[in-house]
């Protein structure tokens, strides 16, 4: 936390600001105060955002979202204007540490902890569950330790605000390490990822690491998609069964959020008496410098399913009008909770100082003998499974998030690319390209694209500047010429998806320093090239002159007449290849929520 800049705004609303908590890419984040002396965290949003019109739509929409979710291990937004000159949203400032924090500081929870932490996080999911959300993105940095329980934080706002495809942001929804394979792949994502995210969780919590260790993006991504996770190092047998279970490969194997519940009453009862000490009075937290989260991945809304005649719907009370929604069919109803269960998830961990909250969530502390020693930092070795397989379709994810050196990871094929004249920029960064020489490319081919033959190449890009030539960012060579080219076409001033002498154009005008979502595919059947624009459907032409390509798969560049051709000036950063024509549904989630 820090004191308030010249050029920030001394209010917002009726919101007098105190202090800096944070700031981003996507706003800046302020410790508040409201009309009747509430501290609160107040989120003003980046004037770049509002470019684009639809920015303040999907803002509102996800106003509303949030207010729909209500539990006593969720917050809801307490106030917003999307209307206002800079749209901004307030939400409730939490006393506690992350679960990352803690952890950090105090090393792994004893099973017990760890079983009233999977309590309350459950539930906290169930609520989200209820109000059509998927959070998408549970980790132990967005959830908060509060003296009465676990609070969830960044879900519904965060997603327009910080995920949101028409932000430029190109971040993969998801946190390496803490993705569900779904996600992972672009399927479809549903409760059941969440579910996935929470067993990760709890093993960080139960063990100090995470189930599929550390190294680079490209490797973790591997292993949550192809490993079977490692929880040999949690100690308590039931509590080990529960996490694997949330960690199944599949998500139809994967407990719903109110089986879990079920599954820990029995095993946590006596934790009230084990976990319950003193802690400090709450004037004696002050807000730490921990920033305030402000790139969170966008939660997905998704539409209710048909109601299950054994699961009647679960009432919701939102912070605005009052309404009911539907539960999903997965998601239970919750009896009303008593003293003795609120109790037994009171559980305190002396540690750290404050924490603002933004989206939703507040904060618990958890408690654990004083004896508990900090973790031992060295990384669980992840065994193969022989059992899981490669999400389907999925040959080929160069995440670019590479700190240095040749070599352009593969996350799901082994098709690990050699680097010529890019410069990394670190995780989240993606690779950038001169547009003159730098190019990544495999050993062989990585796709079939001949005549019959159906893929699907994916990439988020940004132009350092609009090229006056054709700039290809993912292609394939063939002999001659790239058997196809996700490209800018500078012919059409726009993007294109191509094979030679066709392409499939956009009608998003493209920019310079501006990130961008391209889906070129291939439907091999139908004879048709299809192009995605940030998950929109925007050009599709026949595909009348299939080339079939056997050399390399390039990134950064094409091929013509056998030289290398339209290079690629700007930036690159998490391209995919598919061996099949993805529907639209899926390039949606690829791009992040429509």
């Amino acid at each position: 936390m820090s004191a308030l800049e010249p050029d920030d705004p001394s209010s917002v609303g009726e919101y007098r600001l105190l202090s800096r908590l944070g700031s981003g890419g996507m706003g800046r984040v302020f410790l508040g105060r409201s009309p009747g002396g509430r501290l609160v965290a107040v989120k003003v949003v980046h004037s770049e955002l509002l470019r684009r019109p639809e920015f303040r739509d999907r803002f509102r929409r996800e106003v509303r979202a949030a207010r729909a979710v209500s539990g006593a291990f969720t917050a809801p937004v307490i106030d917003a204007d999307p209307d206002a000159p800079l749209p901004w949203l307030v939400t409730s400032y939490i006393a506690g540490p992350s679960l990352e924090r803690a952890v950090a500081e105090r090393g792994a929870f004893e099973p017990r902890a760890v079983l009233a932490l999977a309590a309350g996080l459950a539930e906290a999911l169930a609520s989200i569950h209820a109000a059509h959300l998927v959070h998408r993105d549970l980790k132990p940095s967005n959830v908060l330790l509060a003296e009465d329980g676990p609070r969830v934080i960044d879900f519904g706002i965060v997603r327009s605000v910080d995920g949101d495809s028409l932000t430029g942001t190109g971040h993969t929804a998801g946190s390496p390490g803490f993705m569900s394979p779904e996600q992972v792949s672009g399927d479809e994502v549903t409760w059941a990822s969440d579910v996935f995210c929470l067993g990760t969780v709890l093993s960080f919590a139960a063990t100090g690491v995470n189930p599929f260790g550390r190294g680079p993006t490209a490797a973790l991504l591997y292993r949550v998609m192809h490993n079977a996770p490692d929880v040999d190092a949690v100690t308590d047998p039931a509590l080990r069964s529960l996490i694997a279970d949330c960690l199944a490969k599949d998500p139809a194997h994967r407990p719903a959020p109110r089986e879990i519940l079920a599954r820990i009453g029995p095993l946590g009862g006596a934790s009230d008496t084990a976990l319950l000490h003193a802690v400090p009075p709450a004037h004696q937290w002050t807000p730490t410098a921990r920033p305030a989260r402000v790139d969170a991945v966008p939660t997905q809304v998704v539409p209710p399913p048909a109601a299950s005649s054994a699961h009647p719907p679960t009432r919701v009370d939102t912070a605005g009008p009052p309404a009911t929604a539907p539960a999903p069919a997965h998601v239970r109803p919750t009896a009303p909770a008593d003293g003795g269960r609120r109790s037994r998830r009171a559980f305190l961990l002396s540690g750290a100082g404050a924490l603002a909250a933004l989206g939703v969530g507040t904060g618990f502390w958890l408690n654990r003998p004083g004896d508990s020693g900090p973790a031992d930092g060295s990384p669980p070795s992840p065994s193969p499974s022989s059992t899981p397989s490669p999400p389907p379709g999925l040959v080929g994810l160069w995440p670019l998030n590479e700190a240095s050196g040749r070599v352009a990871r593969d996350a799901a094929g082994g098709h690990d690319g050699t680097v010529t004249g890019v410069a990394w920029q670190g995780p989240g960064g993606g690779a950038v390209f001169d547009g003159t020489r730098s190019q990544i490319m495999t050993d062989g081919p990585v796709l079939k694209t001949g005549a019959g033959r159906s893929f699907t190449v994916a990439a988020w890009v940004r132009l350092a500047v609009v090229p006056g030539t054709f700039a290809t960012a993912v292609s394939q060579d063939s002999a001659d010429a790239s058997g196809f080219y996700l490209q800018y076409s500078s012919d059409d001033d726009n993007w294109a998806f191509s094979r030679p002498g066709r392409r499939a154009l956009g009608r998003t005008a493209s920019a310079a320093h501006v990130w961008t979502h391209l889906a070129g595919v291939c439907d091999g059947p139908a004879r048709k090239l299809r192009l995605y624009v940030n998950g929109v459907q925007e050009g599709v032409v026949e595909d009348t002159g299939p080339v079939s390509a056997t050399g390399a798969f390039v990134i950064g560049r094409a091929s013509s007449d056998g030289q290398p051709r339209d290079f690629f000036p700007g930036t690159i950063r998490d391209v995919r290849a598919f061996d099949r024509a993805l529907g639209p549904a899926r390039v949606r989630n690829l791009a992040g929520p429509a």
